[in-house]
């Protein structure tokens, strides 16, 4: 690796993690990115939490002019043969020249209908997953004549995957976390007979932290961490942290 792609990818992740404002954040990350996998177009798209049929929604896109077509691309969603990865509860990384024949992909419905029409002929997939939920999808294009994605460069994009899981995994869990007043979580907790530290262990979790962070702010062991959280999930007839945000 040069010294100056060791420079960006550092100061990726350093944007990953500083700028707050979510959206902001997104469009820095795609920003610096294509001066490290050079691509047409790029977007981030995030995991449709209002309960419609759709997995995505609110893209974010470089150029701007771009978000036109991830906007076209809602009708044809359902025809995306990417699809499956966004549903296997796994980070992956695809790459779609390999997912079939050539002759076979530019017949498919999602290339006739948007990646021509677009102006791209090549795509780099990235499903953002933290703790087994689907969050989003980061996409990079590019056009015929610019040449498919490189494995080094998959290699770039796969190092900044866990840093997008983590940052994702935390917003979504914040934005969560304001659907759970203190008063809520009081009444959780006397309905579900918690203990003191098994509720400040949920109240923890309900904030976002992972395991380690919540062992640290108790000044307890990870192991014990797990503990709580097994007695939580019985108790709370759920079966991952992700459902103690959707109890009413």
């Amino acid at each position: 690796m040069q010294n100056n792609e060791f420079l960006l990818i550092n100061n990726i992740i350093y944007q990953i993690y500083s700028i707050s404002d979510f959206n902001s954040m997104r469009a820095a990350v795609l920003g610096l990115l294509r001066l490290l996998v050079p691509n047409t177009a790029a977007s981030i798209l995030v995991a449709d939490c209002r309960g419609e049929e759709k997995l995505l929604c609110d893209p974010v896109c470089v150029p701007q002019e771009f978000f036109g077509a991830e906007t076209s691309y809602f009708s044809l969603e359902e025809k995306d043969y990417t699809r499956w990865m966004m549903l296997s509860g796994s980070c992956m990384l695809v790459r779609d020249t390999d997912l079939m024949p050539e002759e076979q992909r530019i017949k498919t419905e999602l290339y006739q209908k948007w990646y021509a029409p677009w102006g791209v002929h090549y795509s780099l997939q990235l499903s953002i997953v933290y703790e087994g939920r689907f969050l989003g999808v980061l996409s990079l294009y590019r056009s015929k004549e610019e040449g498919d994605f490189t494995d080094n460069e998959m290699f770039f994009l796969k190092g900044l995957s866990d840093h997008l899981n983590l940052r994702f995994g935390r917003h979504f869990a914040s934005q969560e976390e304001e659907k759970f007043p203190q008063q809520k979580l009081s009444s959780l907790s006397r309905e579900h007979q918690l203990t003191r530290r098994e509720s400040e262990v949920l109240a923890r979790v309900l904030q976002g932290l992972d395991n380690g962070q919540i062992a640290q702010e108790m000044c307890i062991s990870v192991f014990t961490v797990k503990k709580y959280l097994q007695n939580l999930y019985q108790k709370m007839e759920v079966s991952g942290r992700w459902e103690l945000f959707r109890l009413k």
